[in-house]
């Protein structure tokens, strides 16, 4: 089975990542989460997240970040920085590709993205998908959202975003934040070519769009897979929109 964090590879399940770090095996999940309100939490550079923008919910965007971001090989990958962050990217809504892990405090990524005006930016503060490769029975969606929600709930202890300094409201606490986000299944294709259904969990932000000129983005997220042993993705994008 994968089920990787935001910026794992598609070959590191979490639960081989873990095992290699903390000597455990996948975390046992826990139900479905209730999610907090989800009315206006008081950010207006952020589209509500009960909303629809560009006529999809938040949770087919989720599926879209997921399928653009899985599709590009590791060698040409803005993930990891072997291509730019605006590779594959058009329409109204652009996504930021998140960065690795540190174990180390202080540890971040900076970027530069180029985007023409009007457009909005999709991404999420952390996410992971799961799906069924390698397991025999395969497991339902609903056990599949059941098993992401539960290692969401285990192991996501940060959830941040800044826009030009300003944090954006109600991403406090990843369990009950309104922008905690589940997919239901949906199809990824690799670089390969190979393909494989998946669901995803995560806290994620539809950015309306910026004003012509420079802005900054910061995304953070953390996990926490042992007592006192935190990994943190910090990735700030400089974003200039065009005219």
């Amino acid at each position: 089975m994968k089920n990787n964090i935001t910026q794992l590879t598609r070959t590191s399940p979490i639960s081989r990542v873990l095992s290699a770090l903390i000597g455990v095996g996948l975390l046992a999940a826990a139900g479905s989460p209730a999610f907090a309100g989800n009315g206006n939490v008081g950010n207006p550079n952020i589209m509500l997240p009960q909303s629809h923008p560009y006529g999809l919910s938040y949770a087919e965007w989720a599926e879209r970040y997921w399928q653009w971001s899985q599709a590009f090989p590791a060698t040409a990958n803005p993930a990891n920085g072997t291509a730019p962050p605006e590779s594959a990217q058009s329409g109204p809504v652009w996504f930021l590709a998140s960065a690795p892990f540190s174990p180390i405090p202080g540890a971040a990524t900076t970027r530069n993205i180029t985007i023409p005006a009007g457009t909005s930016l999709f991404a999420p503060a952390l996410s992971f998908f799961d799906n069924n490769e390698g397991v025999i029975p395969p497991l339902s969606e609903e056990e599949l959202l059941a098993e992401a929600n539960g290692i969401w709930d285990a192991l996501a202890i940060r959830t941040e975003c800044f826009i030009d300094g300003v944090p954006v409201k109600g991403l406090e606490d990843p369990q009950e934040t309104a922008y905690r986000v589940e997919t239901g299944l949906f199809l990824v294709t690799f670089a390969d070519g190979s393909t494989i259904d998946e669901v995803a969990v995560g806290a994620f932000l539809m950015i309306k769009p910026l004003k012509v000129g420079q802005h900054t983005v910061r995304l953070v997220g953390a996990i926490e897979p042992a007592p006192g042993f935190v990994l943190t993705k910090d990735v700030t994008y400089t974003v200039t929109v065009t005219p």
